[in-house]
């Protein structure tokens, strides 16, 4: 049978919302974050994944499911028989996938949600800095105290006027 490992970011969804005020996805940049740390994750699996043939090691892989309120990585091996997988001396009924994944996981995650959170936060200033610049007014007309201050502006309506 398969391996699948399901873990569910809801340190990081409360961060969002809390930073955010209401549910998002992750940007671009926060998704390579995520993805560069899975990435070590997976290969942290593989080094330490048994090989007779190396079928199983290479079939280790993730996906990313986010949706706003809901950020998961799914750990992975199609493989029919990862799920039996075990050290020499070891027995089917002690399977490696469920000490060696959730090892995988503890060695990265520390550094991993520093690393998110950071990130979330950038992105943060960004959007806060972005809806103080759409508040400020801007008032673009030109008034007769405008007109009289800056010598230009007659210059440019006499002409424009024939004045």
């Amino acid at each position: 049978m398969a391996v699948a490992v399901d873990i569910r970011l809801r340190s990081i969804e409360e961060h969002i919302r809390a930073r955010h005020g209401k549910d998002r996805k992750p940007t671009p940049t926060e998704r390579f974050v995520i993805r560069a740390f899975v990435e070590d994750v997976v290969e942290y699996i593989k080094l330490r994944w048994p090989v007779d043939t190396g079928t199983s090691r290479d079939r280790w892989t993730y996906q990313l499911l986010f949706n706003a309120g809901e950020l998961v990585i799914v750990i992975e091996n199609p493989m029919y028989y990862a799920e039996y997988v075990h050290n020499r001396g070891g027995t089917p009924e002690d399977p490696l996938w469920s000490r060696l994944v959730p090892e995988a996981w503890n060695a990265h995650k520390v550094q991993m949600l520093q690393a998110l959170r950071a990130e979330i936060d950038k992105t943060e200033r960004v959007i806060d800095e972005r809806r103080r610049r759409q508040q400020a007014p801007q008032d673009r007309s030109v008034g007769l105290m405008d007109l009289v201050r800056n010598p230009d502006l007659v210059d440019f309506f006499e002409g424009l006027f024939g004045g």
